[in-house]
């Protein structure tokens, strides 16, 4: 397994990466300053592999030779070691001699190690789009721009000038050595923290969303770490990957997000001004070609927003701020109620219900068995407005038996629309199709087919075939929508296909049976070509379709359709030391 060198990874960006690349299979060793304060260092050792492939250095960026020890023997290094911050009384010291001495330290290194083939360094938007060029609608910023120094330091952007000279002497630097050099330059970074400390970027949400009275008068162009960490890692294993690659999925100014932090979390207390009466500053145009083209998908701003601040709650950054009390009994009013709530899109829908503000009553069959319901109890905001009901609805296994699927799923359908019928408080009922009860036709699937809503299985087709998952399915939600006809309910369906992503239950579900089978010796893959959609986006659809009041019909979730072999390919990308099936 190939050695690669950290710098600087008890950060934000650093502790992602070091996350990815063990489980990519490399051996990590990583530089922190203090590698014996549990606090600065948790996260990292409880990174999966981090026991046998992580090992922690101390080195001090301003310390010539510090990094010697650090690259011995790798043949990567990753430099994403540099402060970052805006205020300062002693720039020189807080930032510029950081970031450029420790550049150059660590390239010193590089250069006594022939075994390292390339070197990734962390820069910034920063060393860009600042050199006194207007940044309007009219602009478009690409990596052939460079900050002007000078600029920056008469208008005392201190940060900016720190990336700036330490980029600039380190493309100096390389050219003279020789050393294979690519930089990656992201702008305001968002997304899950693994710290345990809050980062500028973040901080930055953090404050908007804890009681700020205004915003910043300021656009920012904002990317997602996920993405940034991507970049580094296709930066360093695509032989032609070269020079620099801005990261910025897009600009906005602050007041655009506070309107997306507004739309997510409604109940927040959130800033209504800007902090000055000027003209707002205008957003601008950012290359994403050479990003793209090494192989980055960029997240949405939104989203990148919505994991912020997720992850501020989770890592009790942030709690959000009590409601006056007629909002505290609107939402007392505001009940849900989710069938199956130990399975896996369940649990999803849960966590994310709950953190909307909602009360979630939630079926399951074994209440007081804390192996099935720990993971629910556990979430934020369980406590005061979660309550498990046990219940039988016949549930529905995800298995290939006639008898064991056919009668519960459409008894169990029938069973809890015939208790909504009888409750005229409840409004709606999203219920959890399956792209199954769509597409099993005789219709040859082909590429040149596209399916939509309009189709439903054909049940003779399936039981021909025995195809009993199918069947079930589609049964059920043939009964569900005559009978929500019939007593006069607003019925809407989602229709997932396989669906995999995060965990939330300790069991393991059978979509994500099938990936673990393809990374856990399986010989063979399946010869099938299958719809594949992220659990996240079923949770989100199934909420959107709640309280979206123009929602209606059936509403297919299908990222895209993948054969298992380019799945294979993609296991084997991600993680080249994993054995996976050959045929």
């Amino acid at each position: 397994m190939s050695t690669v060198a950290v710098t600087g990874a008890s950060g934000f960006i650093a502790s992602c990466l070091v996350k990815c690349l063990l489980e990519r299979g490399y051996n990590v060793k990583a530089s922190v300053r203090y590698p014996n304060d549990p606090k600065k260092t948790h996260h990292l050792l409880a990174l999966d592999g981090a026991k046998e492939r992580l090992k922690l250095i101390k080195a001090d960026l301003l310390e010539e030779g510090s990094f010697d020890s650090l690259v011995d023997g790798c043949v990567g290094v990753f430099h994403t070691a540099s402060p970052f911050f805006f205020d300062t009384k002693d720039p020189q010291a807080d930032l510029l001699d950081p970031a450029l001495k420790g550049t150059l330290n660590i390239l010193n290194s590089v250069a006594k190690t022939p075994s390292i083939k390339r070197v990734v360094l962390t820069s910034s938007e920063a060393a860009v789009s600042f050199n006194g060029t207007p940044l309007n609608e009219q602009t478009f910023v690409d990596e052939t721009w460079w900050s002007d120094a000078d600029y920056c330091r008469k208008n005392q952007l201190w940060y900016l000038v720190s990336k700036t000279i330490a980029e600039e002497a380190a493309w100096k630097f390389a050219k003279e050595k020789g050393i294979d050099l690519v930089t990656i330059n992201p702008a305001a970074v968002l997304g899950p923290l693994l710290q345990p400390s809050l980062n500028t970027s973040c901080a930055n949400i953090h404050n908007l969303i804890s009681g700020a009275e205004t915003f910043p008068n300021a656009t920012y162009g904002f990317v997602n770490v996920k993405d940034v960490i991507d970049a580094h890692i296709l930066a360093f294993e695509t032989p032609s990957a070269n020079g620099r690659y801005l990261m910025v999925e897009r600009t906005a100014h602050h007041s655009e997000v506070v309107n997306i932090l507004r739309e997510l979390y409604p109940n927040f207390k959130l800033p209504e001004k800007a902090s000055d009466d000027k003209p707002y500053a205008p957003t601008y145009n950012v290359s994403k070609k050479r990003a793209e083209e090494l192989g980055v998908k960029f997240t949405p701003l939104k989203e990148s927003i919505r994991q912020t601040v997720e992850s501020l709650k989770e890592n009790n950054h942030f709690k959000a701020p009590k409601k006056k009390k007629e909002a505290e009994r609107a939402s007392v009013m505001a009940t849900v109620a989710v069938t199956g709530g130990s399975g896996f899109i369940a649990s999803w829908i849960i966590k994310f219900l709950l953190q909307r503000g909602y009360a979630v009553k939630a079926s399951v069959r074994y209440p007081d068995d804390p192996k099935k319901t720990h993971h629910l109890l556990a979430l934020d905001g369980a406590k005061e407005r979660l309550k498990l009901i046990k219940a039988d609805l016949l549930e529905e296994g995800f298995n290939f038996g006639q008898k064991d699927l056919l009668e519960p799923a459409v008894k169990g359908t029938l069973n809890v629309l015939g208790s909504v019928a009888k409750t005229p408080s409840v409004k709606r009922v999203v219920l959890t199709s399956s792209e199954a009860a769509v597409c099993f036709t005789r219709t040859p699937r082909t590429p040149q087919v596209v399916i939509d809503e309009t189709w439903f299985s054909d049940p003779d087709f399936c039981r021909e075939n025995k195809l009993w998952y199918p069947l079930s399915k589609t049964l059920a939600e043939s009964a569900a929508w005559e009978f929500a006809k019939e007593k006069g309910i607003d019925l809407i369906t989602i229709n997932p296909t396989m669906v995999i992503g995060p965990m939330l239950q300790p069991s393991l579900n059978t979509s994500s049976a099938a990936v673990l089978s393809m990374i856990n010796g399986a010989e063979t893959y399946a010869d099938v070509s299958v719809g594949w959609v992220n659990v996240k986006d079923v949770a989100n659809a199934h909420i959107l379709a709640f309280e979206n009041t123009k929602a209606s019909g059936r509403y297919l979730m299908v990222e895209r359709v993948a054969h298992f072999a380019e799945v294979v390919k993609m296991l084997r990308n991600l993680y080249p030391n994993f054995k996976t099936p050959e045929k």
